[in-house]
């Protein structure tokens, strides 16, 4: 029997939403460890073949290789969720939100944190540029969320999983206790999102550093990707 398969790693902030939503609506897929780090197989790269993950392969054969495309599938598995949204309207801002996210945001992150793990080129003032860039882009969600406990509508939908999970990388990092000071909302937000069984049955222990990574040493080498 053939069974409906994520091809990711552990903690992977690309997969962390997917999965919780899984989670939530009871719906059955088995995660395949799979990190590009470590290396891959021929088999995966006919799957995906720019090598990243996730990767969803369906019990019917369907492969998605992009993870807003495999976060809305999973989640319209349960028509009587509203992890898509009450209404079009809210479905529309999900998919926003969740764009914004997985560009703007991770791609900002990755600029302050890769050259802080000796994975990109390190240079103060890149560093520095890329930390105003997120705050910049923060600002947007930290606005947002000022009268709102959830992204869209009054309930939860797919687009707070899905943007926490993408986000936990920064909590981990960089966003320190002096750097939430400056975005309480958000940080409650993402507290919140963090504390629900569906995301705690993906990730039980939440990381939020104390103190952001400093420049990295001359011999430091990590094996994170940007892109997982």
């Amino acid at each position: 029997m053939n069974h409906n398969k994520l091809y990711t790693y552990k903690g992977g902030p690309r997969s962390i939403g997917i999965l919780a939503v899984a989670h939530a609506i009871d719906f059955d897929i088995e995660v395949v460890e799979t990190n590009p780090q470590v290396g891959l197989s021929e088999e995966y790269l006919k799957l995906n073949k720019l090598g990243k993950t996730p990767t969803f392969v369906g019990s019917d054969g369907t492969v998605l290789t992009e993870c807003m495309a495999i976060a809305l599938h999973v989640a319209s598995q349960d028509p009587e969720s509203k992890m898509l949204g009450p209404t079009h309207m809210d479905f529309i801002h999900i998919v926003s939100w969740m764009s914004l996210c997985n560009t703007d945001v991770v791609k900002r992150m990755a600029a302050w944190i890769m050259p802080l793990f000796g994975v990109a080129p390190y240079s103060p003032e890149g560093v520095e540029m890329a930390k105003k860039q997120t705050a910049q882009v923060i600002q947007i969600l930290e606005d947002h969320l000022q009268d709102r406990r959830y992204l869209v509508a009054d309930c939860l939908t797919l687009a707070d999983p899905f943007c926490a999970g993408l986000v936990s990388f920064g909590f981990a990092n960089v966003f320190d206790k002096e750097w939430r000071a400056h975005f309480p909302c958000f940080t409650a937000w993402y507290e919140m999102v963090t504390s629900l069984a569906m995301y705690r049955a993906v990730m039980p222990n939440t990381v939020m550093a104390e103190t952001a990574l400093g420049p990295p040493k001359p011999s430091m080498r990590s094996d994170f990707t940007a892109d997982d």
